[in-house]
This record gives structure tokens, sequence and C-alpha cells, in this order.
């Protein structure tokens, strides 16, 4: 498929849009409300680099919070003769770099990621002593989502400065006890959630600058 020109590339976008998307160089933020063409302007300035010369597409990553939005982004950059950047939610992308470096990172397997973690959390409830009824169970495991996301181990959620900022669906002391049987029963399993597929390859990334390095090198 052709590319267009650079010019053909920001015909009907707006001012503010042809800012974003002509903007090529450093980090660029775009703050929009729903609905005012965000999407059009990052994919038009992936779009516009590409024609420019300014990025190569087989180098350039864009990711999304959903796969909804993944597949709009993708068809989207098609549409406008860009087919070779790669495309993905952030847990896709994360997944993709952790298993591509995992030899590096561990002599163990890679674990098997868990589809669903709601029946390991009430394994869990039940191995602490703690009984939840099934919709309890599931603002318990959106608790423990949100540490984990928040970088808060089962420890660090007791020490009360947190609990401001998060009303928790049990006493924060059985939140605490059943996140850490629920790791402890993801390690002994060899599992990983989705939450620990960001967090190990953020993880790798920090501690592991030939990897960091790596990574910088193939995407701009």
């Amino acid at each position: 498929m052709t590319i267009p020109s650079a010019e053909v590339t920001l015909e009907q976008l707006d001012d503010e849009q042809r800012a974003v998307a002509t903007a090529l160089t450093g980090p660029v933020v775009v703050l929009a409300g729903a609905g005012t063409g965000k999407t059009r302007a990052i994919t038009h300035r992936i779009a516009y680099a590409v024609a420019t010369g300014e990025h190569e597409a087989r180098r350039s990553l864009a990711v999304t919070f959903t796969a909804r939005a993944a597949g709009e982004m993708r068809s989207r950059l098609r549409t406008l003769g860009v087919t070779d950047v790669a495309v993905r939610t952030f847990h896709a992308a994360a997944l993709r770099q952790l298993r591509y470096f995992w030899p590096r990172l561990s002599s163990d397997p890679f674990p098997e990621l868990l589809p669903s973690k709601i029946r390991l959390i009430g394994e869990a409830a039940a191995s602490c002593g703690v009984s939840v009824s099934a919709p309890v169970l599931r603002d318990l495991s959106a608790d423990i989502e949100w540490a984990k996301v928040s970088q808060l181990t089962p420890a660090e959620i007791l020490t009360g400065a947190h609990t401001a900022r998060h009303d928790w669906s049990i006493e924060v002391r059985d939140v605490s006890r059943v996140y850490a049987a629920y790791d402890d029963l993801l390690t002994r399993r060899g599992r990983l959630d989705f939450e620990d597929v960001l967090l190990v390859t953020v993880g790798a990334l920090q501690s592991r600058p030939d990897i960091a390095d790596e990574v910088r090198k193939a995407y701009r």
C-alpha cells in the first residue's frame, strides 16, 4: 500500500490536530476530552512521521488501554497507508517484551498467564479464613488489582497512609492477608496475572540497563 504524501496526511485536520500531528520531536502530551479527535490526531502524527521519513513504521510502537482501541488505531493507520506499526494494548506490549527477554531474566520456564484472578483470590481468602460473598469477592479482586498497580505490597497497605485514597471492600488487614496468600499461590503455581505482567516488565526495564537500551533502540 502506498503511503500518502506528508501534505495529504495533514488534510482534514483542524489546527489543533495539525499541531499534534506535526510535533515529531520530543515527548508530546495531548489533553482533550472524549470525542475531540485525539485518536485521529495521534494516528495522523504517526502517519506524518512515516511520510516525512522522521520515523520508520516498523520501529514505531503505539499502545492503548483496550484491544478495541488498538484495533481502531490499526484500522485508521491502514487507511492512511501505514501497515507496519506495532499497535498493542499496554498489557500485550509488556507481555511480548517479557516473553522475549525472559531467558535473560530467569532460568525458570515462562509463567503461565492467569486468565482470571477471581477463583484464585477466592482460594486465597478461604486459606486465610476470610469468608466473602461473590459480589464482595469481585470487589476484593479489584482491591488487589488497585494495590498492585499502585505498587503497594501486602505489608504496605497496612501502613494507613494509603487507605484514604481507596475504599477497601473488607477490613484492610484481611485484604493484606488475602493479597499475600494470593501472591504466594501465584508463585507456587508458576502463574502471572495481568498486573504482574506490567510490574515485572517495568522492573526488568528499571533493573537491567541492557534490556532498557535494547527496547529503546527497537522503537522510536
